[in-house]
């Protein structure tokens, strides 16, 4: 089979499978339903493969349906080296820049780099994907998105890292809360650091018998907010909160914020040049 690609319609049959769904699709390339259906049409005609289940209300990709997102991820790495090379002639940055990160740094940390980002370069198109760690890091191996930003909580040996911001875990409350609520602690599952923790409050004689567990960060220090006990967070989150310091004196417990990306391919020009805006800008 000799087989001519439109690449078009591969880089809509390729957002559709990013997203999962077709709505979304003609919604990120500006086109319509239809427009994404056909194009995905055509390529089933002209592969003679079929790449999605074609069922109502449910977008699902078939063995060769996901083999061919392994290739259009791999064809479009080289469309991004294309433009890459040319915009470094020109000296300009300008074109996609796609990265995939927590809703926690989403709200709390990102939007002064965008910010910093649209000022210096205005041509540049960001593309976020936001999801938990699990679902960032497979973002990442599947090459959907440029790089990932994480927590340095897991073991990340098998990417490229750059730390972009650090910082510490500590306990933060509303300013009034009544001595009750002082006993009560709101803490994500059990990781490193909340280990970490119960370890110096033991050592200071403050056993947590009373806990919630949340694993959002955002909704840890919501919970706070509203007096419902002592929240355990980051202290980036902290600060778009109104939330006070525990007064206990507790020994460091450090975090670092990375941007992960695979080790076997190139990070594009784009993405290279927006994780250093990051490392530079102090918040």
């Amino acid at each position: 089979m000799k087989y001519t690609p439109n690449l078009t319609f591969m880089r809509y049959f390729f957002s559709a499978g990013q997203s999962k769904s077709i709505s979304k699709a003609a919604k990120e390339n500006f086109v319509s339903q239809s427009a994404i259906s056909q194009a995905i049409n055509k390529l089933e005609i002209a592969l003679g493969k079929q790449l999605i289940t074609h069922e109502k209300n449910r977008f699902q990709l078939t063995p060769e349906g996901l083999l061919l997102m392994e290739k259009c991820a791999q064809i479009f790495s080289v469309c991004s080296e294309i433009e890459d090379a040319f915009n470094d002639m020109d000296a300009a940055f300008r074109g996609k820049l796609s990265f995939a990160c927590t809703h926690s740094f989403a709200l709390s940390l990102l939007p002064p780099h965008l910010g910093k980002l649209s000022q210096m370069w205005p041509e540049i198109e960001p593309i976020l994907r936001l999801g938990h760690s699990g679902v960032v890091v497979d973002l990442v191996k599947r090459g959907e998105v440029d790089f990932g930003i994480v927590l340095d909580n897991d073991d990340f040996s098998a990417f490229h890292s750059q730390e972009i911001y650090r910082g510490e875990y500590r306990l933060y409350h509303k300013k009034k809360l009544s001595s009750t609520d002082l006993k009560r602690f709101i803490l994500s599952e059990e990781r490193r650091e909340v280990l970490l923790l119960r370890q110096h409050l033991h050592a200071q004689g403050v056993e947590i018998t009373s806990c919630t567990e949340v694993s959002s960060w955002e909704v840890i220090a919501g919970l706070a907010e509203q007096g419902l006990g002592i929240g355990f967070l980051p202290d980036y989150i902290a600060g778009k909160h109104n939330l006070i310091p525990d007064s206990r004196q507790l020994p460091s417990i450090p975090y670092r914020i990375l941007a992960i990306f695979p080790k076997n391919k190139k990070l594009p020009r784009n993405a290279s040049m927006f994780i250093k805006i990051m490392e530079s800008t102090h918040l």
